[in-house]
């Protein structure tokens, strides 16, 4: 640029940087005294116009302040490459996209021009960035190396460089990404969350409310940001995921709905729910804060979520009872989970070991022992027991004995149901046997012992079945050593063989024949009378075969008398 004078002082060929042309009229201050201050005060009729002595133009339209802005710098120059011109016009001036910025915004603006600290010291300038830049936290600072505003709210982490500027439209979304980072949502209809600003075709409708330091939100619904339709939880999560192995989408769906399982829960179990979609308290990061309550901390559970793993851990919900590896189910993989899943089936002890869940939860569970018939009361945090306190509620049906088994079983040959009805009726050749000679008889249907252990049950023999100082037991489904079969007997058979130890199992009358338990007669030292009986044992009837009262015979006394 060719030299040129300017009030007799020579002009460089290269500007200087803006506020280092602002220490040029401060020297001018003071080589030329007050009368280079007073004749531009003759000069003018407006006080204010005293900016526009130095810098701007006087004949611009506008305010004393729009008048003094750049172009013209202190060298005059216009050209927006120069420190001093740059973006200065498109920040004064309003436009489509934003209001007009004060001076006052980037630096000090002095009362008069001969302000102490306006143009008596060094340049550069110094930029004091005001209220608007600094919003938000932000820490502004302009870089005269690179020219540009870091760290300042108005152009958010955009590159911004004062000698390059842009037009504001060229710029949107240069600024915040369209849509902005997370945890702002996926959706680039930025009307809808912010129609107070913006047009649905993305022009401005009040550009006086962009770029003024406040968000201005108008969320009307939940589902603006995630959800679809009438449903606020995901899918849709707020970046857009639909796919359940997305953490913000997961087994949103599954909880919500409850399936055939269970209850469906609400949302605030889970996380806060805020009480405007518009809450900057519940839109300010990602992930969202999970803070299990409710039917989560039944039992003194202390539940947590693992947002790393993906999972609930410590949960009521997801395991009471049962093993660890579906104690915690993955959020993002809910097609895992089913029946038996969150306890086993049944639970282990205490609980009953019966599978047929509908006798005690016949409230809850269907009569197929899959099906919940009333799933608002199934992991609503309390167990649903109704328990029949009489025997036959589990097991037996005339009487306490089985047929039916704890399994509903009701073949002889099932171990569960076997000879019971047989012993505990009796035969025309015995008495009934009380069950307690086999097995514990409990108090109650919760008395510890009974039901709190896998089957199948404890048979401790006693009674008559150890008469004789045998230790009669049960063995692979046979009882061995019993006196009540023989094994034991004065005179039994000596060989303990199959008859003597006859199989549970098997109730066809081939082990319950006369003379099956002891030969007829038994084996010496018993006296050989042949198959009469009756000569001795009085309780025989007169053909030898048949009992006058059985409840004499198998009751671990022998009955006799010698004849003459």
């Amino acid at each position: 640029m060719a030299d040129s004078k300017a009030s007799g002082v020579s002009r460089r060929a290269a500007p200087l940087p803006f506020i280092a042309l602002l220490a040029v009229v401060g020297a001018l201050a003071v080589v030329g005294g007050s009368s280079c201050l007073n004749r531009r005060q003759q000069q003018r009729g407006d006080a204010n116009d005293d900016c526009a002595a130095c810098h701007g133009d006087s004949t611009r339209s506008g305010d004393a302040l729009l008048r003094a802005a750049p172009p013209h710098d202190l060298s005059g120059a216009t050209d927006p490459s120069y420190p001093g011109v740059g973006a200065h016009s498109i920040h004064l001036r309003a436009s489509a996209t934003h209001a007009a910025f004060a001076c006052s915004e980037c630096h000090i603006v002095p009362d008069r021009v001969d302000s102490p600290g306006h143009a008596d010291d060094a340049a550069p300038a110094e930029v004091v960035f005001g209220e608007l830049a600094s919003s938000h936290e932000h820490r502004p600072r302009y870089n005269p190396v690179a020219r540009r505003c870091d760290n300042s709210y108005c152009h958010g982490g955009a590159d911004a460089v004062w000698t390059e500027p842009r037009s504001s439209a060229a710029a949107c979304g240069s600024c915040h990404g369209l849509p902005p980072v997370a945890p702002h949502t996926s959706s680039t209809q930025c009307h809808d969350c912010h129609g107070d600003v913006i047009n649905a075709d993305g022009t401005f409708k009040r550009p006086q409310l962009h770029v003024n330091g406040k968000v201005e939100l108008r969320a009307t619904s939940c589902t603006q940001c995630h959800g679809a339709a009438d449903q606020p939880a995901p899918p849709r999560d707020t970046l857009g995921n639909e796919a359940i192995t997305a953490l913000g989408v997961g087994a949103h769906a599954a909880h919500l709905s409850g399936g055939a399982w269970s209850r469906p829960l609400a949302c605030e179990e889970c996380h806060a729910v805020p009480s405007r979609p518009d809450d900057f308290e519940h839109a300010d990061g990602l992930p969202a804060e999970v803070t299990l309550t409710g039917v989560a901390q039944t039992g003194s559970r202390q539940p947590r979520w693992d947002h790393a793993r993906a999972t609930c851990a410590d949960s009521w919900c997801h395991g009471p009872g049962a093993a660890p590896a579906t104690t915690s189910p993955l959020w993002n993989e809910p097609a895992q989970l089913g029946c038996g899943s969150c306890h086993a089936s049944p639970p282990p002890a205490p609980h009953p070991q019966m599978s047929d869940c509908s006798r005690c939860h016949g409230a809850v569970v269907g009569p197929d022992n899959r099906t919940i018939v009333a799933r608002e009361r199934h992991v609503d945090g309390h167990v649903d027991v109704a328990v029949d306190e009489t025997c036959t509620s589990c097991h037996g049906r005339d009487n306490p004995a089985p047929p039916v088994n704890v399994d509903g079983e009701t073949r002889s040959s099932a171990r569960g149901v076997g000879a019971h009805q047989t012993h505990v009726l009796g035969t025309p050749r015995s008495r009934p046997v009380p069950c307690g000679e086999c097995h514990l008889v409990p108090k109650t249907v919760l008395t510890p012992g009974h039901i709190d252990t896998p089957p199948p049950a404890e048979v401790v023999l006693s009674g008559t079945s150890i008469a004789f100082g045998k230790g009669a037991r049960l063995e692979n489904g046979r009882c061995v050593d019993s006196s009540c079969h023989g094994a034991a007997f004065p005179g039994g058979h000596a060989s303990g063989g199959s008859l003597t130890t006859p199989s549970w199992a098997v109730v066809d009358g081939t082990q319950a024949a006369c003379g099956t338990c002891h030969a007829l007669p038994p084996p010496r030292p018993h006296p050989y009378f042949s198959e009469d009986c009756g000569r001795c044992h009085k309780d025989l009837s007169a053909d030898g075969k048949s009992f006058l009262r059985p409840e004499l015979h198998v009751d671990g006394v022998v009955t006799f008398e010698l004849p003459p």
